[in-house]
């Protein structure tokens, strides 16, 4: 990707700290990211991977001389004193194809040549070189003929990339089951069926994915399912990916469709099969993945993962139903620790909300245990906390809250209790729209738009 990146600089002469925000657009925070982070630093970084790369490849990673004088100087990447010149894209195609071709042609070369599992591959892009989505993933969106057609437009930019390594037909099996399940893994033993996710956050592939998946289980008869984080991919599962907000910024329908299909998705868990256990296995899991597994029947955790709901300080809505679901399974007297969580963001060891959100907390073993009692109908000893399907009345006053520390974080507890309310005293069956509505109002506001979910996104599209 930096490659990429920096041959289109030499195409097109785009300063770099412009450069970074049309890639930024396109791919994530890749390739530069670190200059969100080490600031004076990141030019003396770029010049040194360039110089390195020079030694070992030749003159095309040449350092110009821009970067040589930041270099010296230490100037910032988003410097204060760069030229405010509207660099826009003159050719959007040629910057895809600069872009986006020798990416795609680099992934036939690996499948080609059978480098990894898909699923394997796919993460390398998200985990290692921290695109926004995996390449594979990327690749699958786009379909085979315009990936095709992006790598063709690049060689003609780029005559040399078309003599070696490039394999069209790596692309022609994509509608076979690796590619179709990328994040998601289901399978059976004619017992029970267990899900996997192995993405950290969720997104609308993670959700097509799970739908296929359940699918696919029904069909197969499976009656009992485990809900789950991959223990190798994803050993925390840390909420909704917060670019798939981006469109509901600026049009409240987009932030309602996520709520709405999403929230559809983890309900099939609850009303689709016979008995379903979310289980809890790594270092946290918060946000939309804690919502997503607490619509499971049972919900287990390891006794040191940690679970929140940290919406509120980003600030946004739970979307999942996490405004009235848990409460609807709650005890009347456990309602308020539930709404601390919802309106602290504060994130609480599994073994504190045992009885409450959490039906089991154990060590691996005795998760694993009684997981297992659970789904082939052993004794196991809990009760099913069942789903209050009635309206049910909140006290909006709860104590022990402290005060909250800027006039954001206090217009986004008013919100979600606006939510809370809303959703608890409606029939279940109205509360999933009312909730998602609440969502995708909330999204365009101003409050939304200055917290931190509204400044990446306008770190990413405001060029």
């Amino acid at each position: 990707a930096t490659l990429a990146a920096l041959r289109y600089h030499r195409a097109s002469n785009m300063p770099y700290w412009k450069l970074d925000k049309y890639v930024r657009r396109l791919l994530g925070p890749n390739p530069l990211r670190a200059h969100d982070a080490i600031g004076p630093g990141a030019s003396f970084l770029t010049w040194s991977c360039l110089h390195h790369l020079t030694e070992h490849y030749g003159p095309l990673f040449t350092p110009d001389g821009e970067l040589e004088r930041r270099r010296k100087t230490g100037e910032s990447w988003y410097s204060s004193n760069r030229p405010t010149v509207d660099w826009n894209l003159d050719d959007e195609d040629e910057f895809n194809a600069w872009i986006l071709g020798p990416i795609f042609q680099m992934t036939s070369l690996m499948l080609h040549e059978n480098r990894a599992h898909y699923t394997h591959m796919n993460a390398i892009g998200e985990l290692c070189a921290q695109f926004a989505n995996g390449v594979l993933a990327m690749v699958r969106n786009a379909g085979a003929d315009k990936v095709i057609s992006q790598v063709e437009a690049y060689h003609k930019l780029h005559p040399e990339a078309a003599k070696k390594s490039w394999y069209p037909d790596a692309f022609s099996n994509m509608d076979t089951p690796e590619w179709k399940q990328l994040y998601v893994n289901a399978e059976h033993d004619d017992q029970f069926g267990v899900v996997t996710i192995s993405r950290e956050s969720l997104n609308w592939d993670v959700i097509n994915e799970l739908n296929s998946a359940i699918d696919w289980l029904k069909n197969e008869g499976v009656e009992n399912v485990v809900l789950t984080g991959d223990f190798h991919l994803s050993t925390q599962l840390v909420g909704a990916d917060t670019t798939e907000f981006y469109p509901a910024l600026t049009d409240a329908a987009a932030g309602i469709k996520v709520a709405q299909k999403w929230s559809e998705t983890a309900r099939r868990f609850h009303d689709e099969f016979k008995v379903s256990v979310g289980f809890i296995n790594g270092k946290r899991c918060l946000g939309g993945m804690l919502e997503l597994m607490m619509h499971c029947h049972f919900l287990v955790a390891l006794d040191d993962a940690q679970v929140g709901m940290p919406e509120v300080t980003l600030p946004v809505i739970p979307g999942m139903e996490g405004c009235h679901w848990a409460l609807r399974k709650a005890r009347t007297e456990d309602y308020p620790n539930i709404i601390q969580m919802l309106l602290t963001g504060r994130f609480m060891k599994a073994s504190a909300t045992e009885g409450w959100l959490i039906d089991y907390v154990g060590s691996m073993d005795d998760c694993l245990a009684t997981i297992n009692k659970i789904v082939t109908g052993g004794k196991h000893g809990l009760s099913l906390r069942s789903v209050n399907t009635n309206p049910i009345t909140i006290n909006p006053e709860i104590s022990g809250i402290p005060g909250a520390d800027n006039p954001i974080t206090k217009t986004a507890r008013k919100a979600i209790m606006d939510c809370v309310t809303a959703s608890c005293s409606a029939s279940l069956n109205d509360a999933l729209m009312i909730q998602a509505r609440h969502s995708g109002a909330f999204m365009v506001t101003k409050e939304c738009l200055k917290g931190t979910i509204g400044q990446s996104w306008k770190k990413t599209f405001d060029l």
